[in-house]
């Protein structure tokens, strides 16, 4: 397990097969009932061709850490004191995309994901927030802005758009991450 490597929202992080990575701290959205986080895998050495997905785990504040199910089954996370406070699963929307899709149903206030690479070679990922989500880095700072679409289900990976200009590769309008 990686502890020593601070993961924002816009620097890769790299494991090795098999490895995992540390538990990432993302803040919940306040009007939302709804956490969306995109999972992206930038492969090995480049190659964008992963061949098995990586294993997402998510906790609430200190409770057990639950490992998800694609869609459409959903587990259920609790706190500390054993209550539900969300369910949770992931959909693969491209061949190095993976949405992973939180529903809220009590407040917690520490969720955190953890990443690790279930492929026999090292990969790069990267840990995406949609909507009012945010990532914060592991010493609790807020992780940097991406250059990700912030349009569920749109699975673009280099968005360029503006307010008055779409996205050449996703035709979405609006800022960057």
């Amino acid at each position: 397990m990686k502890s020593e490597q601070l993961l924002s929202s816009s620097a890769p992080l790299h494991l090795d097969a098999g490895e995992s990575s540390h538990f990432v701290g993302f803040d919940t959205p306040y009007s939302e009932r709804t956490m969306l986080l995109r999972v992206v895998d930038f492969g090995h050495n480049g190659s964008r061709v992963p061949l098995r997905p990586p294993m997402i785990k998510l906790k609430a504040d200190s409770g057990p850490s639950v490992t998800l199910t694609e869609f459409p089954n959903a587990q259920p996370i609790v706190d500390p004191d054993d209550h539900v406070v969300g369910s949770a699963t992931w959909l693969r929307k491209e061949y190095d995309v993976y949405l992973v899709r939180v529903s809220l149903d009590r407040p917690a206030n520490n969720w955190q994901i953890q990443i690790t690479n279930d492929d026999s070679t090292p990969h790069a990922f990267q840990i995406i927030s949609l909507g009012e989500t945010k990532i914060r880095n592991a010493n609790g700072t807020p992780g940097s802005n991406s250059l990700y679409c912030g349009h569920f289900p749109c699975a673009c990976t280099i968005h360029e758009g503006t307010p008055t200009m779409a996205c050449p590769h996703c035709n979405h309008y609006g800022d960057p991450g």
